[in-house]
C-alpha cells in the first residue's frame, strides 16, 4: 500500500462523484471545499466562476467564518490567502463566493481613527459609518488624467524642503538603514500639516508594515498629542498580523487616500516599509509555490510596488486637481541601495532622501546624505521665496565636503579656504533638527537666508541653534508683521530684501551669543558617557542630560562635563551639609492661587528680594523669565529647577514652592507641582552645580511624588526632603 495520496487522484475522484451533476451545475461555481490548508493559505476546489481578488467565506467546525481573499486561480484550484484564524481551517470545509472584490470603507469618518487591512476599526472607538466603499486594487490614473507637479508639500524638515523638495502628487522614497529616523521624518511631515487649511489642508494616512504594536500604539500618541490624529487614519498590519494583512495593508491605504485626490483634495500616504511588505508578498508567493526570482522573490514583485506607487498623481484641473502623494519607506542592510528591493522602489519613484548610519551617529540628524539624495521634480516642489534663498546651499555644502578631508591640515590652509570650511560647518550645524518639531517655511527661509548670506560667520557653531530658536522667537513677537508680509509676497524684491536685512540688524543687537546656552549634543564625550553608566551614578541618564541642559546656560564652562561626573560619582561630604543647611533654613510656601507661571514666579522674587535687600524683586522676575524663555528649567513634568545668576559675592537661597493644582509651564508640561528657585553669584558656581545634582536626585525616587502631594503640612514636608537628602546614598544601593 502507498503511504502517498497525490491530490490529483483526489480530484478524478471528485470529478467522477459529480459526473451526474452536468455542466449547468451552480454547486461547484458558488461554493468549494478546502482540499488543503496551511501557512495562511488553503486550496480550494470548485469556485469556476470566481474573480481574481474575491472575498470568500469559509465555515469552520468552530461554527466560526474565515475570512479570505482569491489570490490564485490555476486550472483546477483557487488559491487562497487568509485573513484571520487560519489555523481554524482544515481540508473538507465549505467555502462561499461573496461575489464582492476586496474593498475598504473610505471617507471622512476613518479620520482620526486606528484601522486594520480591510478596514475594520481597531481602536475601540465603535464602528466607521462609512457611506462609501472602495477596491482595494485600482489602475492609477491615466496620462491625460495627471498635470505636472507644481504645488509643494512642505515636510517642515529644512534640509528637505531646501534641497530635496517634495510636491503635491510626488513620490519620494525614504531610504535607509534600521534605527536612522526614516519613520521620524515621515511623523514630522504629517505633524507639519495640521497647519494646513481650507483648499490646502493635507489628509494623512500612515500604513505600518510589519511592526511591533507598541511601535504603533507610540506612534498614535505621538500624532495625538501633537493634535494632528484628526486628519489623520493610521492602517495597522503588525508583525503578528498574518502575511495575507500586510500584503493588503498599503493597497487598502491607498483606496482610502484616493476618496480624497478624486474629490479635489489633497492626500499624504506614508508606507512604513515596503521592504516588510515585499517579504510578506515573497512569503505568500512561495506558499502558493510561486517560482522564486532573485533573493527568492516571485518574478512580479517589482510589478507589486509600481502598480501600487502609480496611484499617486497630482490630477489634472478637469479631475478636480486634487492630489495624492506617497512617501514610501525602504529599509536597506549596511546602507548597501544596489540590493533588489531598494533599486526596485528607487527605480519607480521620483527621488530619494536616503538616511546615512554614520551622520546619525555623528549627531547630524535629521542625517541625510545630501549627495545621494535627489528629487526630480526639484525647483518646481518649491515657492520662489525658498529658491531665491537656498540656491547657493548644495555649492557651499558641496564644496564643504570636497575639502572636509584637508580640515586636519587647516593651519597649510589659505584664508579663502578657511573660510569656506567655516561656513560649510555652519550651513551643515543650522540644518539640525530635533524630532517632532517642523518648521514653518517662512522661518525656514529666514534661518537658512542668514546662513547662506554669512551673518552666521561671526558666531560660534555651537551657539547657532540657540541663535535659531532667538531669531523665531524674535519673529513671533517684534517681527510678526515682517513675516505676514513675507507670506503673503512669497517672495524677495528690492524693498523686502532691504526689510530683512534690517530685521537681522535688529536681532543680532539684542542676541548675545555669551549667554546663549552651548550645544548640549556637541558637549557629550567619552568621559561623560562613562560617568552616565557609572554604577554609582546618583541620577540616571536621561535627567543628568537635563541638568547639564539647563546648567550649561549660564553656569557653562569648558570643564561643566568633568564638574559634573565629579559631583555625581564622588561623595563631598561638605557640600552635602551644606545643602542640607540650605533646606533647613530655605523658605517654602503652597500655591493655589494661581496656575499660571508668571504669577508663582512673581511670588517667588519677591520672597527672594528679602533674602537680598539691594536687589528689587522685579529684577529678580525679569531675570527668572528671561531665563524661562531661553530653555525651560521644567525637567519633567512634575518637577522645576528655575535658577539665575545674580551680582555680588557669597550669594546663594533657595525658595521651594509646592502646588497640589500644578503651574503651566508649557504645552508639555501643563502640571508642574514642585518648584525649587535658586539665586546664586557666580563664585558660588560649584555649589549651584552641587544644589542642581542633588534636587535632581531626590525628585526621581519612587516616593517622591506621592510626598510631595499627601504630606499635610510644610513643617513635614521640610523634614521629608532632608531625609530623602540623607538617605538618599543608601536607598540608592538598596535599589
Amino acid at each position: 500500500m502507498r503511504d502517498e495520496i497525490k491530490p490529483q487522484e483526489i480530484l478524478e475522484i471528485l470529478r467522477q462523484k459529480i459526473a451526474d451533476f452536468g455542466a449547468s451545475s451552480t454547486i461547484e461555481t458558488e461554493v468549494g471545499r478546502v482540499i488543503q490548508s496551511g501557512d495562511g493559505i488553503a486550496r480550494v476546489w470548485g469556485l469556476n466562476n470566481i474573480m481574481s481578488g474575491e472575498l470568500v467565506e469559509i465555515e469552520t467546525p468552530a461554527d466560526k467564518q474565515v475570512q479570505g481573499m482569491v489570490m490564485n486561480l490555476e486550472a483546477e484550484t483557487v488559491g487562497i490567502i487568509l485573513f484571520s484564524d487560519y489555523e481554524l481551517v482544515k481540508e473538507g470545509c465549505l467555502v462561499r463566493r461573496t461575489k464582492r472584490v476586496a474593498e475598504v470603507p473610505v471617507g471622512e469618518s476613518l479620520l482620526g481613527r486606528v484601522v486594520d487591512s480591510l478596514g475594520n476599526p481597531i481602536d475601540g472607538k465603535g464602528p466607521i459609518n462609512a457611506q462609501e466603499y472602495r477596491r482595494v486594487e485600482a489602475k492609477g490614473p491615466g496620462i491625460i488624467d495627471r498635470q505636472n507637479v507644481f504645488e509643494p508639500l512642505h515636510t517642515g524638515i529644512k534640509a528637505i524642503d531646501a534641497m530635496i523638495p517634495v510636491g503635491r502628487g510626488q513620490r519620494e522614497l525614504i531610504i535607509g538603514d534600521r534605527k536612522t529616523g526614516k519613520t521620524t521624518i515621515a511623523i514630522d511631515t504629517i505633524i507639519n500639516q495640521k497647519n494646513s487649511q481650507g483648499k490646502d489642508k493635507v489628509y494623512c494616512f500612515y500604513v505600518a508594515i510589519g511592526q511591533k504594536r507598541s511601535s504603533v500604539v507610540q506612534l498614535v500618541e505621538t500624532l495625538r498629542k501633537h493634535r494632528v490624529m484628526e486628519c489623520t487614519t493610521v492602517i495597522s498590519a503588525t508583525a503578528s498580523d498574518p502575511a495575507s494583512l500586510q500584503y493588503l495593508a498599503p493597497y487598502a491605504a491607498t483606496a482610502m487616500a484616493e476618496y480624497f485626490r478624486d474629490q479635489g483634495k489633497h492626500a499624504l500616504i506614508i508606507f512604513d516599509d515596503l521592504t516588510k511588505h515585499a517579504q510578506a508578498y515573497r512569503e505568500l508567493s512561495l506558499l502558493m509555490r510561486r517560482s522564486p526570482g532573485r533573493e527568492a522573490y516571485p518574478g512580479d514583485i517589482f510589478y507589486l510596488h509600481s502598480r501600487l506607487l502609480e496611484r499617486a498623481a497630482k490630477m489634472s484641473a478637469a479631475k478636480g486637481g486634487g492630489s495624492l502623494t506617497a512617501l514610501p519607506i525602504v529599509e536597506t542592510q549596511e546602507g548597501d541601495v544596489s540590493a533588489y528591493i531598494p533599486t526596485n522602489v528607487i527605480s519607480i519613484t521620483d527621488g530619494q532622501i536616503f538616511l546615512e548610519s554614520n551622520l546619525f551617529n555623528s549627531g547630524l540628524r535629521p542625517a541625510i546624505n545630501v549627495g545621494i539624495s535627489v528629487s526630480r521634480v526639484g525647483g518646481d516642489a518649491q515657492i520662489k521665496i525658498v529658491k531665491q534663498t537656498v540656491g547657493p546651499l548644495r555649492i557651499y555644502l558641496a564644496q564643504f565636503r570636497e575639502l572636509a578631508a584637508f580640515m586636519q591640515f587647516s593651519s597649510d590652509l589659505d584664508s579663502a579656504t578657511k573660510k569656506q570650511l567655516e561656513r560649510g560647518k555652519r550651513l551643515i550645524e543650522i540644518l539640525k533638527q530635533p524630532q517632532y518639531a517642523p518648521i514653518n517655511i517662512y522661518k525656514q527661509v529666514m534661518i537658512l537666508k542668514a546662513g547662506v548670506s554669512g551673518r552666521l560667520d561671526k558666531y560660534p557653531t555651537d551657539k547657532l541653534l540657540h541663535y535659531q530658536k532667538e531669531l523665531f522667537a524674535f519673529l513671533d513677537t517684534q517681527a510678526a508683521g515682517f513675516m505676514e508680509k513675507l507670506g503673503k509676497t512669497a517672495s524677495f524684491d528690492d524693498k523686502l530684501e532691504a526689510e530683512t536685512i534690517n530685521i537681522f540688524e535688529t536681532f543680532e543687537k539684542q542676541f548675545n551669543p555669551d549667554i546663549a546656552e552651548s550645544n548640549v549634543d556637541a558637549g557629550y564625550g567619552i568621559n561623560l558617557a562613562m560617568a552616565l553608566t557609572h554604577r554609582t551614578s546618583r541620577i540616571n541618564r536621561e535627567m543628568l542630560k537635563l541638568v547639564e541642559h539647563i546648567a550649561s546656560y549660564d553656569l557653562g564652562a569648558a570643564s561643566l562635563e568633568e564638574e559634573l561626573e565629579e559631583i555625581i560619582n564622588s561623595k563631598e561630604l561638605a557640600e552635602e551639609e551644606r545643602v542640607q543647611s540650605l533646606v533647613e533654613s530655605c523658605e517654602i510656601i503652597d500655591w493655589e492661587k494661581s496656575n499660571q507661571m508668571p504669577a508663582v514666579f512673581k511670588k517667588a522674587s519677591e520672597i527672594m528680594s528679602r533674602k537680598f535687600k539691594d536687589i528689587n524683586s522685579q529684577g529678580i522676575y525679569d531675570k527668572l523669565i528671561e531665563r524661562e524663555k531661553s530653555s525651560s528649567t521644567a525637567l519633567s513634568p512634575f518637577f522645576a529647577l528655575p535658577h539665575i545668576i545674580v551680582e555680588g559675592t557669597e550669594r546663594f537661597e533657595l525658595v521651594i514652592v509646592r502646588s497640589r493644582k500644578g503651574i503651566s509651564f508649557s504645552e508639555t508640561m501643563p502640571k508642574v507641582h514642585a518648584m525649587f528657585f535658586l539665586i546664586g553669584s557666580m563664585d558660588e558656581r560649584h555649589f549651584h552645580l552641587v544644589v542642581l545634582a542633588a534636587l535632581a536626585g531626590i525628585v526621581q525616587r519612587p516616593d517622591f511624588e506621592d510626598t510631595w502631594l499627601n504630606t499635610r503640612n510644610l513643617k513635614q514636608l521640610r523634614l521629608n526632603l532632608l531625609s530623602m537628602l540623607k538617605n538618599k546614598d543608601e536607598s540608592e544601593e538598596n535599589g
